[in-house]
């Protein structure tokens, strides 16, 4: 337990106060992505006389400053500049603050208050500004998230004003390796920076071209879109430029350790990266089925046919594998570049650790985008994706490391997301922190019982890695 609380500590900033900063930049980051109107507010009469399409450029560029605001957060948080409250104060708080005034004047605007001939103007006036201050509460968690990140970037950076606190986000010391020079790591803190932030903006444009701007245009859907060989192959494409443009970025040293990194492993060791997604999988759909055979036999036997196995195993379609390419070129840069350059500088539990919060935060936008989530359903996903992405991590690295290439991982990361888009198995209360629990176990048996040697990994990764405590 004590080296775990100091593992936990050597991975948190080394200003625990900047957790107040960073969790306000998530909160204005992902509230344009959430549902800001809710379902049982209607649209005051004659307010609504723009077409649904003027409507939704509207409100797509009011969330455009909000967006903007935790863009800049994430890059504050990097490159706070030697007058860190005046950047943050331009770049976050005020782009920030105008874009939730304007998204609630619309929402003031098209939810107006119905009024009786019967009220007086002052009766009618109270009625209104008692009305618009309750509107806030019947919003939704895009509204309330906007409004929390503010409070708490506002409350970090009075501390930061009377020089409480300070930026960049910085690590404990004690890295392991000096090795990286300071223009290759700034180069790695601007590629994590695009990742966990503008890069969405890349993804949201190419629907815009794709989709919205046709849309637009001829008013209805286009044909091509119902097309299967659309919905088969656009996200390949889609990736196939958006981590072209990520490539771009990484620039030629850090392309050069990509292209080392993608060696053909041996066949068995394939089949260890398919063991690993497909034998979790089969274990949960067993389980289930188990589970219910008994729940059958104890009440319902000879009311109801028992449960059939071969309905708990739904084989993927095979088009699904073309996920291979999206989860490739993920583990070109997470597991290829970014876990390397980590654990050059932090050595292998911290590095991978550190990659596994980053490949999280690349999730964000997309885990967020327009879910019909509570805010505690917010939490509860973000929780979820940062331990679901902590554990696979340390299984994806284990491979990466342990076999010298990438393949193995891309291969057991394409059959989890076959797997899991597929719907395998029949879904049961707690299946993501069963799921969740069963990764994190397995990535513990591997460094407990076959360790990544420090001497090999020196060899491929770092020549002055040094072997951290297990966890």
């Amino acid at each position: 337990m004590k080296r775990l609380v100091k593992f936990l500590r050597s991975v948190l900033p080394a200003d625990p106060t900047q957790l107040i900063f960073l969790a306000g930049v998530f909160c204005l980051f992902v509230a344009p992505h959430l549902r800001w109107w809710p379902t049982g507010l209607g649209v005051a009469p004659g307010r609504l006389t723009d077409s649904l399409v003027q409507q939704m450029l509207l409100g797509v560029f009011f969330l455009l400053p909000i967006s903007f605001a935790g863009v800049a957060g994430y890059f504050v948080c990097f490159w706070p500049s030697d007058h860190p409250f005046r950047r943050i104060l331009l770049l976050v708080c005020l782009p920030a603050m105008a874009g939730l005034c304007l998204m609630y004047g619309r929402l003031l605007y098209l939810a107006a208050p119905s009024s009786s001939v019967l009220e007086g103007t002052g009766s009618l006036v109270a009625h209104k500004i008692s009305w618009a201050w309750s509107l806030p509460w019947k919003l939704l968690s895009g509204f309330h998230f906007c409004l929390i990140g503010l409070l708490l970037i506002a409350i970090y950076t009075s501390r930061l004003a009377f020089g409480i606190v300070a930026l960049p986000l910085s690590l404990p010391g004690n890295t392991v390796s000096t090795a990286l020079d300071s223009e290759s790591w700034r180069r790695v803190q601007f590629l994590i920076w695009v990742l966990v932030g503008p890069l969405y903006l890349l993804f949201s444009s190419l629907a815009w071209f794709t989709l919205g701007l046709p849309i637009i245009l001829s008013s209805h859907i286009p044909a091509y879109t119902q097309s299967a060989w659309f919905s088969r192959f656009s996200s390949t494409i889609e990736t196939l430029v958006v981590f072209s443009v990520i490539f771009w970025i990484a620039g030629k040293e850090d392309r050069q350790v990509i292209w080392k990194a993608i060696r053909l492993p041996e066949p068995k060791y394939v089949g260890l990266a398919l063991a690993f997604p497909i034998g979790i999988a089969v274990l949960l759909s067993t389980s289930q089925y188990l589970v219910d055979r008994a729940l059958w036999a104890a009440h319902d036997f000879g009311r109801f046919s028992p449960p059939q196995f071969r309905s708990y195993f739904d084989l993927p379609d095979p088009w699904l594998l073309l996920a291979f390419f999206a989860a490739f070129f993920e583990e070109m840069i997470f597991r290829g570049l970014l876990q390397r350059r980590f654990i050059q500088r932090y050595g292998i539990y911290r590095g991978i650790f550190l990659v596994g919060i980053v490949w999280a935060a690349f999730h964000f936008a997309s885990d967020f985008s327009f879910a019909r989530l509570t805010e505690i359903g917010v939490l509860l996903k973000l929780g979820w994706r940062i331990l679901f992405c902590l554990a696979l991590s340390y299984v994806l690295g284990w491979l990466a490391l342990r076999f010298g290439s990438i393949l193995p991982a891309a291969i057991a990361h394409t059959f989890y997301n076959v797997l899991v888009m597929s719907g395998f198995g029949p879904p049961f209360l707690g299946n993501d922190t069963v799921l969740v629990a069963l990764w994190a176990v397995l990535a513990w048996s591997l460094f407990r019982y076959w360790p990544i040697s420090a001497e090999n990994e020196s060899k491929e990764a770092a020549p002055e890695v040094t072997p951290e405590p297990a966890l």
